[in-house]
């Protein structure tokens, strides 16, 4: 038997998947070390930790159940932590140093330019002078973003002066905290996944963004969603590709799952990669993968970082698409117009969905309050079943005015960075 960790805050929603994913392949034995063990039944044996973030706390955790095979997580946040505490008790895996390449996103643009790889322009800002000299190179808007952090809560858009001020003073950058300064992409944002072995991608996938995850945040009232176009031999999507699987190699992930956002522009031209990540997607781009090819992505992971496996090949049967469900207004949901339309008129397409929860505080990150996911083998009736939903779907909150302020998504990341529905421990 194989004795293998999985590194979570609790066992609930996607990390539950993830585990017992890990538990069904075969010769395992699954251990678990967590902060809230509650509904933790999956794991032979768990350690809990105060905070799975610190990295002495995980290798005194782990080295209460050597010997040990494997230890992994499916969190972004954790990846660095788990590959230090491999790196202690020589358990094989990724390296600190390939999390810290990819997840730092000043070595991550440095590793991309060096392959070749478009990145748009940036700056190391220590400084509000290092601020105004990048803007006086390429004008406003920029972006401010820490160099690390997922999900875009913690990147702030800056069109003016004013707001480059109040961006320098939540943020404080100094010599000791720098932020990066990176030029704003105008274009299609999408992403790229791969599954990825000894370094190969194995399996590629794109994802497109309607509208781009940071005009989500700046606009909370619009519904985002995103797309899962059936076809990807599409020429407007080449360069997108091919970079990215260029980007993808020249970080040397092993094996690993890998996602990558970039952009391009109405014509098509690519304007350069801007984040990315090793492990199963977010937004529920994983599970879409699954729909899209009719397997079960959480089986997938656990191949690829236990076994060393890619179960291929696999067939891109469906087109798919999620739309993350959101409105005007703040407080707590009170009321949600739509949702037996949608049911009667698209149920035989629906093949997920959260529907928000009535006197649940409305959630502040661009996925919403639920979420409705459509599959079809056609991309263009998927792309019309979602703007169907984003004209019936409606919420109604129980205060009008959207009330988030930058200063609430940069100091409350980490909870909002959290999907409505993962919450509490709900699936």
């Amino acid at each position: 038997m194989r004795r293998v960790v999985f590194v979570c805050r609790t066992a609930a929603g996607e990390s539950l998947r993830n585990a017992n994913a890990l538990k069904d392949l075969q010769r395992v034995e699954l251990f678990g070390i967590l902060e809230d063990s509650s509904g933790a039944d999956v794991f032979v044996d768990t350690r809990q930790v105060a905070n799975v973030h610190d990295a002495d706390q995980l290798i005194a955790a782990a080295r209460n159940l050597e010997p040990l095979d494997h230890i992994v997580t499916a969190q972004e946040t954790l990846l660095e932590p788990v590959a230090k505490t491999r790196e202690t008790l020589n358990i094989p895996g990724m390296s600190s140093a390939t999390v810290r390449q990819t997840l730092d996103k000043s070595l991550l643009k440095s590793t991309l330019r060096r392959a070749g790889v478009q990145t748009p322009p940036d700056r190391i800002v220590t400084s509000k002078s290092d601020a105004i000299r990048f803007l006086s190179e390429v004008g406003f808007p920029i972006m401010l973003k820490p160099f690390s952090g997922s999900g875009a809560l913690a990147t702030l858009l800056i069109h003016t002066a004013a707001d480059l001020d109040h961006a320098l003073q939540l943020m404080q950058p100094s010599s000791e905290h720098p932020v990066l300064a990176e030029a704003y992409l105008h274009g299609q944002e999408l992403c790229l996944d791969t599954i990825t072995l000894d370094n190969e991608p194995q399996l590629h996938s794109i994802c497109c963004y309607y509208p781009s995850i940071l005009d989500a945040l700046e606009h909370p009232e619009q519904q985002w969603t995103c797309i899962m176009p059936r076809e990807m031999d599409d020429e407007l999507y080449r360069d997108f590709i091919e970079q990215g699987l260029a980007a993808v190699r020249a970080l040397s992930v092993g094996n690993s799952f890998t996602h990558m956002e970039g952009f391009f522009d109405p014509h098509g031209r690519f304007l350069g990669f801007t984040d990315a990540t090793l492990r199963p997607a977010g937004a529920r781009i994983g599970p879409m993968l699954g729909f899209a090819y009719d397997i079960d992505p959480y089986r997938a992971w656990a191949r690829v970082v236990v076994d060393g496996c890619f179960d291929d090949p696999w067939e891109r049967k469906y087109a798919v698409g999620t739309i993350f469900l959101r409105g005007s207004g703040s407080g707590l949901v009170e009321h949600v117009d739509g949702i037996e339309k949608i049911k009667s008129d698209l149920g035989d397409l629906i093949v997920d969905a959260r529907w928000p929860k009535l006197g649940a505080r409305k959630s502040d990150t661009y996925t919403g309050d639920g979420y409705i996911t459509i599959r079809h083998d056609e991309t263009s009736h998927v792309k019309s079943a979602l703007e169907f939903i984003k004209d019936t779907v409606k919420i109604t909150y129980s205060e009008r005015e959207t009330n988030l302020e930058w200063k609430d998504r940069f100091q409350n990341y980490n909870e909002l960075n959290r999907p409505a529905w993962e919450v509490g421990g709900s699936q």
